[in-house]
């Protein structure tokens, strides 16, 4: 049974949360789960709503939401198919955000072109919300502030943690929403509660950009309440983490019996201090304990949020092809609409055509897709996905087939191209620190094909950068994986 100071404290998450617009996928994550694992109610349900969803192209009318959320989920089941995926990009075209805030136009595009990542029209629309989006600063003033804020990720990761916070700080444009939230975070994260809260405070530009200013400062006032009542200290213990009391929470941490849950509260404490490798093997003990049984079916990957992308749980389900209510449910009930930059999730993906190249211990990064820069202001496109690494992990090969090449790229680094023929791509692989394999050589899947490495000049970690080749054009991995 849950004890009362357990239920208060999801009182007041929940509570936080109440004010947040727009859910983004009605769909429960029980349903999702049953097409996964139910082929003959997965092909009903299809069938049914593929005659719906081609009813619907017939007219110009917005969709509804069940309909768009059914041809979400069963898109994200079989992403290549080739007439929903189609249709549910009408759909999302035509369903354009009645709200006239930036956050929710932002995210319309990211949808969009997450679908059709080449399109023009969608990156010159977002291109304008993402400069706009910083009240008013010049493309000077926003570069600036993007390279401090950059080199700030860089010293906290470093454990340099002064030195971050007077990065953020200078990265934190007077009326830019996103940056000031960056600052306030950090600085809650380091346990300087009261200076997080007057940045929030006294921040004076739009406030409910993503929501990100107020929420923020309602989820520091809650965790307070928690921390000074009379819990048990296991059960202060999300707060202390979420207020960067963690040498407190280190201790009740180490007091736990071994479950699950210490292993996500230990998650969280290494994630909240940028260990995101320990962080994410820490995920995965959480997930085999608590849901492995249960979701039998799909790959657990730990995915740490990007700074260029909106953070929106709907986009990331989206991206990883999954149900965001199933990323909810997986991730403690996950009460908010958006991801803190650099935070970590677990996200169940099902199994497509391919099997996971790396050791799931390892995290996503990066995803496919045209991205802005941030400090050139440049469209440039990201031909995979980057699965982060500890030195010595090896790659595997994905499916059967045959290396197509193997050599060393001034970019890319050590590289493999292999061959898959029954599903007609090549997969690329990139910036290994050694190759296992030569060309002409059979591989199968879980053979080791690579060792991951640092390897090529757009290189600046130990990972694996993942890409899926489709009649000589990058395609997206995750509608392979």
């Amino acid at each position: 049974m849950k004890s009362i100071s357990k239920l208060c404290l999801q009182s007041l998450l929940a509570l936080s949360a109440l004010h947040l617009a727009q859910p983004a996928d009605s769909a429960t994550s029980a349903e999702y789960e049953a097409l996964v694992k139910q082929s003959d109610h997965r092909k009903r349900q299809e069938n049914r709503i593929l005659e719906e969803a081609q009813r619907w192209a017939k007219n110009n009318r917005a969709p509804e939401a069940r309909l768009l959320d059914e041809v979400r989920m069963h898109v994200n089941l079989s992403p290549r198919h080739r007439v929903l995926r189609p249709i549910l990009e009408r759909m999302l075209a035509a369903a354009q955000p009645a709200q006239s805030t930036p956050q929710w136009q932002e995210l319309y595009y990211y949808r969009l072109l997450n679908l059709d990542p080449q399109n023009k029209a969608y990156q010159t629309k977002l291109a304008a919300l993402l400069r706009a989006k910083h009240g008013g600063a010049s493309a000077e003033q926003v570069s600036q502030a993007y390279r401090w804020l950059n080199d700030g990720f860089n010293r906290w990761d470093e454990g340099k943690t002064k030195e971050a916070l007077q990065l953020f700080k200078q990265a934190a444009l007077p009326k830019s929403p996103e940056l000031n939230a960056i600052y306030a975070y950090h600085l809650r994260d380091s346990g300087q509660i009261e200076e997080a809260k007057a940045v929030l405070e006294k921040f004076a530009g739009q406030r409910d950009y993503l929501d990100w200013i107020d929420q923020t400062l309602t989820e520091i006032n809650s965790a307070e309440t928690v921390v000074n009542a009379r819990f048990p200290e296991e059960d202060k213990l999300a707060a202390r983490i979420k207020l960067g009391e963690l040498a407190r929470a280190d201790q009740v941490i180490k007091g736990m019996s071994e479950s699950p849950m210490k292993h996500w509260h230990r998650a969280k404490w290494f994630e909240k201090q940028g260990q995101y490798h320990p962080a994410s093997k820490e995920y995965q003990a959480y997930y085999q304990g608590r849901w492995r049984k249960e979701l039998s079916g799909f790959v657990p990957v730990v995915y740490k949020a990007q700074l260029e992308d909106i953070n929106s749980l709907d986009l990331i389900a989206l991206k990883f092809r999954t149900s965001t209510e199933l990323i909810r449910k997986v991730n403690q009930n996950y009460p908010y609409d958006w991801v803190e930059t650099y935070r970590m999730l677990v996200i169940p993906v099902i199994r497509h055509d391919l099997t996971w190249p790396t050791p799931v211990t390892g995290y996503v990064s990066s995803h496919f897709g045209y991205r802005l820069h941030p400090i050139r202001g440049t469209w440039r496109l990201h031909e995979g996905i980057d699965i982060e690494t500890a030195p010595g992990t090896p790659a595997f090969g994905t499916a059967s087939g045959t290396v197509a090449k193997a050599w060393y790229d001034s970019a890319c680094g050590n590289t493999l191209r292999i061959q898959h023929p029954n599903l007609g791509i090549q997969a690329v692989y990139c910036h290994g620190e050694k190759l296992l394999v030569k060309a002409n050589q059979a591989v199968k899947p879980g053979t080791k094909v690579m060792i991951t490495g640092n390897t090529g000049s757009s290189s600046a970690s130990n990972h694996l950068h993942f890409g899926v080749m489709k009649n000589g054009a990058y395609t997206d991995p995750m509608d392979w994986l």
